[in-house]
């Protein structure tokens, strides 16, 4: 090959290499949303919220009397969460912190608190044990509805069973995914059961998510498999086993984006000693599957084992309990773009202004750059566990939930803005976890960063465009001496 041509391709080479540099900000984000309707706000799971700005989250957060393990739902001015040990329901000022109103359910709330048109519904259970027949959930279990404003009931759905998944609203039904391994759908309007849809296995904490009038979750006992309901129809479209799971898959609430339904569940390699973590891309239309992609390999995760994930710009992101590491996945093929060394990780990240925000079950925060991995800062925000609902965003405002009984603020600035300071500063005293979420084995989160990112990872901005302009000036010296030197052609 000719000097010329060696420098031509070098060239484009690096052009390439610039043009796959980090992807771009997160899709935009929900404009001061009046209504939320399933879990974490939209199919990608990614509740990225503005405002008109007249209200800002209070500074100092919000205090409940137990564990946080749901979202915090925001409305208008309005917060709304739940409480995972004592059922009780709570309505806040979201610029003073203060508690609106209480209620209270009649067991568990691990379900987000939709809301829709002056009515707050919200599914109740507990997770229990395997019972004689199969099903889940010890005590009682069901859905409410109240009213928005003053925390009153309208009506209560009863399930021999929990209902700990977050419900999903469409077109006037509640559809609820339960431990009886049915989907209930009931009218929203009177509490009243209108069909109960047999998935024949039961649905733990796979929070259903819903796009274009589809439903699609996962579930495990009775049979590992994901599910694509039509809600408008109101049949079933389609059932895919996935016969090698072996457990997580009824925890993961799965994200959808761009036609592809994205879940995760565990193999086992020791059983209760050693797991592998695997994410999965189906088809939103006929439920095939995609792609699968081995994560890596981990001790055993007790009790929920879900690594949820959220999807922007056509990357998936997900962390794991299992590898303790932070995932970006591309959505299309599933190649793995980089990994980040983050800590044990439950909850969907986060995905704003060209940072993935995620939390961990050290209580720990942190923020990496969406095309990198590249950590920008870390906070140590509990000694507790952070919940595996995962954090929002309002206004630039980060709100936490945690297992200690606070849904903190934080502003998102804090984790992306400041370059002059150690981000990891804070992170080394990880807190022991407590709870239903002991027993996680992992290093603290603001660990290194890969140097050389799995998947084949793009070059930082800067690099790309400093090597981009170099070559092109070794070109032009290359043309020149070949104008000065005929014989040289």
């Amino acid at each position: 090959m000719t000097p010329l041509r060696n420098t031509c391709a070098v060239l484009t080479c690096a052009l390439v290499l610039l043009s796959a540099g980090p992807a771009a900000a997160a899709e935009a984000p929900v404009d001061s949303p009046q209504e939320w309707t399933q879990y974490r706000l939209t199919p990608e799971k990614n509740p990225v919220i503005e405002t008109d700005g007249s209200v800002v989250p209070a500074e100092a957060g919000f205090r409940l009397p137990d564990e946080v393990r749901a979202t915090p739902v925001v409305v208008g001015d309005r917060l709304y969460v739940g409480t995972h040990g004592s059922g009780t329901l709570h309505a806040f000022d979201l610029a003073t912190g203060e508690q609106v109103w209480e209620a209270e359910a009649p067991n568990w709330i691990h379900s987000e608190m939709l809301v829709s048109e002056g009515t707050v519904y919200v599914g109740y259970g507990d997770r229990g044990q395997e019972r004689g027949d199969g099903l889940r959930g010890d005590g009682p279990g069901g859905v409410l509805a109240l009213d928005a404003g003053t925390g009153e009931q309208k009506w209560a759905y009863p399930v021999d069973a929990h209902v700990m998944p977050t419900p999903v609203l469409h077109d006037g039904r509640i559809h609820a995914a339960t431990g009886d391994r049915h989907l209930h759908v009931i009218d929203a309007a009177t509490g009243e059961g209108l069909e109960r849809v047999d998935v024949g296995a039961v649905m733990s904490m796979s929070a259903p998510a819903a796009a274009e009038g589809m439903l699609y979750a996962g579930a495990f006992d009775g049979g590992p498999k994901v599910i694509g309901y039509d809600m408008d129809a109101r049949e079933m479209t389609w059932t895919t086993a996935l016969p090698e799971v072996r457990s997580g898959l009824d925890d993961v609430p799965p994200a959808v984006s761009e036609n592809v339904v994205v879940t995760t569940s565990h193999r086992d390699i020791v059983p209760a000693e050693r797991l592998e973590h695997w994410a999965h891309g189906l088809s939103a239309d006929t439920g095939e599957v995609l792609w699968e992609v081995h994560l890596g390999d981990g001790p055993f995760v007790p009790n929920n084992k879900s690594g949820a994930p959220a999807v922007a710009d056509g990357v998936v992101y997900v962390g794991s309990p299992t590898t303790q590491r932070l995932h970006a996945l591309d959505l299309e093929t599933g190649e793995e773009r980089w990994s980040h060394d983050s800590g044990p990780i439950k909850a969907p990240p986060v995905v704003v202004d060209g940072h993935v925000v995620y939390t961990t079950t050290q209580g720990e925060i942190g923020a990496v750059e969406t095309g990198t991995g590249a950590l920008t800062g870390a906070r140590q925000l509990s000694d507790e566990p952070l919940a595996p609902a995962g954090p929002i965003v309002v206004d630039g405002v980060l709100l936490v939930p945690g297992q200690e009984g606070m849904v903190h603020t934080l502003a998102l600035d804090e984790l992306t803005g400041s370059t002059d300071e150690d981000p990891a500063a804070g992170t080394d005293d990880a807190g022991d976890e407590t709870g239903d979420e002991t027993g996680d084995e992992a290093a603290g989160a603001g660990g290194a960063v890969d140097n050389e990112p799995l998947g084949g990872g793009a070059l930082g901005p800067a690099a790309a465009a400093l090597l981009a302009v170099g070559l092109l000036g070794a070109l032009a010296v290359l043309l020149v001496r070949r104008r000065r030197n005929p014989a040289a052609r």
